[in-house]
């Protein structure tokens, strides 16, 4: 290993730079291997900036003057980055010590191309770094485990983006996170699965642990916005990534059948997000496309592997 990238997309989030990214820090000054620290920041009008300038001089700061949303902050990021793993680490995530050697291991494994540690979100009672593959109602599901759950190295549907190691070649042979997702949700999920239909695991490492202020950054957002949002990308990533013909039957039946009778409950961003969707329907054959051409597993297998 020549080296180590830490990408981190912040937008607005002095407060945040200021309480979490000395644990970054302190985290990979502890490995004592090389490593550059990168934060992309999207636009923000909080002095954050001006803080990563004033107490963090050592940081590369790419700094966006258009507020382009998470996938696009992270790409910057990314091709930016010099050395052969990249982490790719949110600022509402503290890190403990321990975190870079156990994550790196992996990466002598050259199927392995995404890796988290136990991301802990106390106040929902979570761990994300363990996702558990589920399907039901035409939909794939990431079920994420309680807090207190570890267990050995397993396989994930998908490696959740709030800490996260990619092997930054396939990272760019995917192209990155999908700008299609902007301005957030389902970019992590979408990604993961991409790496996984061309034979790429997502993996979870126990050793290392990070705490995550889940959401902080869109906390403010308005609640139908944001569910507005959530269902528009869920469908954009079932029609990008569903390959098996059952799976895309199901997909379409429960999807014409929630929208027959969403209107009993007055479901108007269902119907929002559809709409939202469908008018990316041109770039979402492109991407579909990409995904058919280089597939090597089935949606079937990807959830045998990673349901347990």
């Amino acid at each position: 290993m020549t080296g180590v990238s830490v990408v981190i997309p912040n937008y607005n989030g002095a407060q945040l730079l200021r309480e979490n990214l000395p644990s970054v820090v302190a985290a990979f000054r502890e490995w004592d291997g090389v490593y550059e620290l990168i934060v992309v920041d999207d636009a923000s009008t909080d002095g954050s900036c001006r803080l990563l300038r004033e107490e963090f001089p050592d940081v590369t700061l790419l700094v966006s003057t258009v507020n382009s949303g998470f996938s696009k902050t992270c790409n910057v990021g990314m091709a930016a980055a010099r050395y052969p793993v990249a982490f790719c680490i949110n600022t509402d995530v503290r890190v403990e010590s321990g975190l870079v050697a156990p994550v790196l291991r992996h990466f002598a494994d050259e199927s392995v191309f995404a890796v988290t540690p136990n991301i802990l979100v106390e106040r929902e009672g979570l761990n994300q770094g363990i996702v558990r593959g589920l399907y039901g109602k035409g939909f794939l599901k990431g079920s994420i485990a309680p807090l207190d759950e570890r267990g050995g190295v397993r396989e994930n549907l998908y490696s959740v983006g709030a800490c996260v190691a990619y092997d930054l070649c396939r990272f760019r042979a995917l192209g990155g996170y999908s700008e299609i997702y902007t301005p957030y949700l389902f970019e992590d999920v979408d990604l993961s699965y991409r790496a996984w239909k061309r034979g790429w695991r997502s993996i979870y490492e126990p050793g290392a642990t990070v705490h995550h202020y889940s959401s902080a950054t869109i906390s403010r957002v308005k609640k139908r916005i944001k569910r507005t949002i959530y269902f528009r990308n869920r469908f954009l990533f079932h029609w990008i990534n569903l390959t098996d013909p059952d799976f895309v039957a199901r997909n379409l039946f429960h999807t014409l059948l929630r929208l027959a009778v969403s209107f009993l409950w007055w479901d108007i961003a269902y119907y929002a997000a559809f709409g939202g969707a469908l008018r990316r329907f041109s770039e979402v054959r492109k991407l579909r496309s990409s995904v058919v051409s280089s597939c090597c597993l089935t949606d079937r297998e990807i959830l045998r592997r990673t349901e347990q």
